[in-house]
């Protein structure tokens, strides 16, 4: 059974990915909310890892072609 406690874990790994990926291609938040086509408040919220239940699919496809990598890739906890 998956737990929130869970969720959260990986939730944090990709919040952490998405703000690392971006700092690498040198972008602000703003420019990246551009890019992906999402509010600068959404990637903020993203990257700051608050309320990880409304992260939708498309978002997540958006990230990851804005930060020309793979979803897979948002999601591998660099740690290990």
């Amino acid at each position: 059974m998956i737990t929130n406690k869970d969720l959260l874990k990986q939730y944090q790994v990709f919040s952490n990915n998405v703000k690392n990926k971006r700092k690498e291609k040198n972008l602000t938040q703003e420019e990246l909310a551009e890019i992906a086509d999402l509010s600068i408040s959404y990637v903020k919220q993203i990257e700051s890892c608050k309320d990880f239940k409304n992260l939708t699919l498309t978002t997540m496809l958006k990230l990851s072609k804005a930060l020309d990598t793979t979803i897979n890739n948002l999601f591998y906890n660099m740690d290990r």
